[in-house]
């Protein structure tokens, strides 16, 4: 039975109405319509078909709304699967990333890290198997991006340069 009053009813009515015509979240705004209709005096039947949803769903739904209240109606975030690395562990890889070559950390004779490169140390390491799109959500989690490397000349002689621009001039011209 329903303890609410008339007046606590109606403004759940138009909390509800602001909050659904604000959700941009579409599976959020179903929670607020379900109860919407079933305020205005749909049938649970009705309301599943108006919504495209399980009739068991819109159970759920009122259950929840008349037990808990509006706040109820809020999704909650999934907790997923635990973390494979604790969080001294992940410093590591992210560390190697960062500051040394596949080859030096014994990956492999490759120059640069991709992420099957980084799921090969953390298995030799660790123990621990990741997917390819596992790792790069690691590292992006960490804050790293994957970015094509940039090849720079340190060592160029700017005399060289000039000279080899001077010798590209003239052949253009002789061309």
């Amino acid at each position: 039975m329903n303890t609410k009053s008339i007046d606590e009813l109606i403004k759940d009515y138009f909390r509800l109405l602001l909050a659904s015509k604000g959700e941009k979240r579409a599976k959020q705004k179903k929670r607020f319509d379900t109860i919407l209709l079933y305020m205005e005096g749909y049938p649970r039947k009705q309301i599943a078909e108006i919504l495209h949803i399980p009739h068991r769903t819109v159970n759920y739904y009122i259950a929840r709304y008349k037990k808990e209240g509006f706040d109820a109606l809020f999704l909650m975030k999934q907790p997923g699967a635990p973390k494979k690395l604790s969080d001294e562990q992940e410093k590591e890889p992210v560390f190697t990333v960062c500051n040394r070559t596949p080859e030096e950390a014994g990956a492999g004779i490759f120059a640069n890290w991709t992420a099957p490169l980084a799921c090969t140390f953390v298995k030799k390491e660790f123990g621990v198997s990741f997917s390819h799109r596992g790792m790069q959500d690691l590292f992006a989690r960490l804050g790293l991006r994957y970015t094509r490397p940039t090849y720079t000349l340190n060592k160029a002689d700017p005399e060289k340069q000039a000279q080899f621009r001077s010798v590209c001039e003239e052949l253009k011209k002789n061309c």
